[in-house]
Formats: structure tokens, C-alpha cells, sequence
């Protein structure tokens, strides 16, 4: 177990289901459908619930597309889903004068030290700080502590998350922060925040691991604004409410079956995972996630997703009737017709496209949680069947 797994509370176990875009095997395609299915109570009251509050929120985004010199990628203008996240937040009620955008070139790390040290003084007591950040995310491999960074604009100097703790925890006032990244070793920001434990309780949602890269997709960013807009396909439980933790949830599903890796959701101190971040637009979603298969008693077979709770996933047997229906853990769960190994196989584990030794340590939806033999645990990921080899 690493740090990130001793230090963190996970609200609810995040799990997710994976397909690979150009994959040796076919795990099934997602279809979300509506349909009449009874009504689960097995949330608390929205009443009894703690409540977001976006009148008193203050957002700080950077979204960087693109960069000074060659030596980094970019991404296309035409599409940013960070603006349509944005808009939604304007629509739930964030005031435009409580977000700050800084885009591209405006984004050099001087400005972004700056201005995110200027705007957190501005909130009061009883405020919340949304961080956002899209780019490019890295981790320094010569420390063995693997700290993670973003880049900024000026992409020869990095920005390392120990420093965006350490001017949110220096300057903000209020008590509760949500840090949300889409980039590569984003979960870096919920272990930074684990090391800063103190009067602010932060939630963390981003698009990968702190030891896993990131898709170029905006996969994740589309997670956040359908989870800010209300949208019903981000309610697991049917509830009319996305919580925080339910939020954690939706996007590890969906970061796993669309882009075969695994989000991160995790709080520190008394960030509420129960938090209401959303009601739903319209009425209550009835919907199933397909393409899965299940276990029961040490067989498996084609299964339908109907909703989820607390980390286990209730489902739908096709071809039996609604009472053979049945909760299934994470581990009795995986997309269908795709490859597993068993807990410990030893294999051989791509990266940087190289080959090295190591092993399964748990498997969950077609995706393998591997150890680097010679590496610290620092260094296990999440990968997909086409990374691991038995070996030769």
C-alpha cells in the first residue's frame, strides 16, 4: 500500500469499466438507455445532506492548449470543454466576477503563482475554492517520492502541486477546497493535499492517478460540467442528487470504459462526500451501463450495470428475470468478454515502451493494478490488458 492509499479517504470505492479504442479483444460498447425501473431510497433526504453553495464560490482555471516553443504537444482551440465546464458554473450561480481564466500564454508560471496567491485572499471565511487545471502534468522520476507538477505556459519551468497547497493553505480564508485536474499524474494534487492536513478539508477530483498518465481526450472535463450542469447519466443512485462521492464514481466509470484508465476521487479531512454538488436537470435518470460481465459462484456471465452504492454495483442478469438481480463487488465485475489474471500472476508490464518485470496485484473491470519489481510502490499503476505480457 503507498501513501496515496494510507492517507486518503475514498468516498465510495471508485470503480469503472474499460474499453481500449484500438484493443487485441472487444470488451463491449457503453449504451445508456432510459428506462421504468423502481425508485431506490437508499440515500439520505437531500435535505439532511450538506448543500454546495456556488453564490459563494470562488473558481480558478487554467487551461493551457498550448505552449511556448516545441518541445511540448498541444491541443486544438476549437472544442474546450473547460469553457462549456466554466459556463455551467456561471449557470448554477458562481458570480463571473468569482472566476478567474487564464488561458495559454496567459498562464506563465509567474502569473500563475501570482494570480492564484492574489485571488484565494479574495474569499471570506465561510467561502469554497474550486482549482482547475488542464495541460500537461509530469512527476519528477530522479526524487523517489515521485512529486508531481504541472506546466505552465513557460513549459521549461514547472509548477509543482506542493506549491499550489502551499498558496491555497497560505492565503485562503474558507475551509473547504474541491482541486480538479484533467493531465497526466493529476491525482498528484489529492496526495499533495494529504501532506497539508490542517483547518481546510479538500475533495479531489481528477482525471487519472498520480502514477498514470492521461488521456488528450477531454474526456474528464466533460465529467465535471455534466457533474456541475446536473446531468442525470452522473446519478448512479437515481436520487435526483450527484454527491461528491457519486461524482467520484460516474467519472472513474467512465474514465475507465471510454479511456482505460482510473480517475481519482479522495478527501481530506472533513470534506463531506456526501456533498450535494448538483441536482438533476429534469426528471431522475433510469439508465443501465452495458457490455459487462458478472460473477456468481465462480462463474461468469453477461450482466447490466443499474446502479451503484457505497462501492458495489447492482445489476441485471439478461435473460433471467428482475429476481435473481444482485449487489456485485468491483472484483465480480468486468467488461465483457475481456482477458483477466488472477492476483500475483507475474508478467511483464509495458512502459515507455519498454518491457519490465513485475505483477498483478488486483484486477477490477479489465484493468490491472501491477507492481514494478525493483520499484516502489510509488510507482504501481493502473494499466490495460495490452500492457501486460506473461513472460516469455
Amino acid at each position: 500500500m503507498n501513501f496515496f492509499e494510507k492517507s486518503l479517504k475514498f468516498p465510495g470505492r471508485p470503480v469503472g469499466l474499460a474499453k481500449a479504442a484500438e484493443s487485441p479483444y472487444e470488451c463491449g460498447t457503453m449504451r445508456v438507455f432510459t428506462l421504468f425501473v423502481w425508485l431506490l431510497t437508499l440515500a439520505p433526504a437531500l435535505a439532511e445532506r450538506p448543500v454546495w453553495k456556488p453564490e459563494t464560490t470562488w473558481v480558478f482555471a487554467a487551461g493551457i492548449l498550448r505552449f511556448e516553443g516545441a518541445a511540448l504537444h498541444g491541443w486544438p482551440e476549437e472544442g474546450r470543454v473547460d469553457v462549456q465546464m466554466l459556463d455551467a458554473l456561471r449557470k448554477r450561480g458562481v458570480p463571473s466576477g468569482h472566476i478567474l481564466f487564464l488561458k495559454n500564454e496567459e498562464a506563465t508560471s509567474a502569473q500563475l503563482r501570482k494570480r492564484l496567491a492574489e485571488f484565494v485572499r479574495q474569499a471570506g471565511p465561510d467561502d469554497t475554492l474550486l482549482f482547475y487545471y488542464a495541460g500537461h502534468g509530469g512527476r519528477d522520476y530522479s526524487d523517489p517520492a515521485r512529486p508531481v507538477y504541472l506546466v505552465p505556459y513557460d513549459s521549461k519551468v514547472s509548477w509543482p502541486t506542493a506549491a499550489v497547497l502551499d498558496t491555497i493553505v497560505d492565503g485562503f480564508k474558507g475551509s473547504r477546497v474541491l482541486l480538479t485536474a484533467d493531465c497526466c499524474h493529476s491525482g498528484g494534487l489529492a496526495e499533495e493535499a494529504a501532506r497539508h492536513p490542517g483547518r481546510i478539508a479538500f475533495g479531489t477530483l481528477t482525471s487519472a492517478r498520480s502514477s498514470a498518465t492521461s488521456t488528450g481526450n477531454w474526456t474528464f472535463t466533460q465529467c465535471l460540467a455534466d457533474i456541475f450542469s446536473g446531468n442525470p447519466l452522473m446519478d448512479l443512485d437515481h436520487d435526483g442528487a450527484i454527491t461528491f462521492a457519486e461524482a467520484g464514481q460516474s467519472s472513474d466509470l467512465r474514465m475507465a470504459f471510454r479511456e482505460d484508465q482510473r480517475s481519482t476521487s479522495a478527501t481530506i479531512g472533513a470534506f463531506p462526500g456526501d456533498l450535494v454538488l448538483a441536482t438533476v436537470a429534469g426528471p431522475a435518470s433510469r439508465h443501465v451501463l452495458e457490455g459487462c460481465e458478472g460473477r456468481e459462484g465462480g462463474k461468469w456471465y453477461k450482466a447490466s450495470i443499474l446502479s451503484a452504492r457505497d462501492g458495489k454495483y447492482f445489476v441485471t442478469w439478461p435473460g433471467w428475470d428482475s429476481s435473481s438481480n444482485s449487489w456485485l463487488t468491483p472484483e465480480n465485475l468486468r467488461p465483457a468478454g475481456h482477458k483477466m489474471l488472477a492476483d500475483g500472476t507475474m508478467v511483464e508490464i509495458e512502459w515507455g515502451k519498454k518491457w519490465y518485470a513485475g505483477k498483478v496485484l488486483r484486477s477490477e473491470l479489465g484493468l490491472f493494478l501491477v507492481h514494478y519489481e525493483g520499484y516502489t510502490a510509488a510507482d504501481n499503476e493502473w494499466v490495460p490488458f495490452e500492457r501486460v505480457r506473461l513472460p516469455k
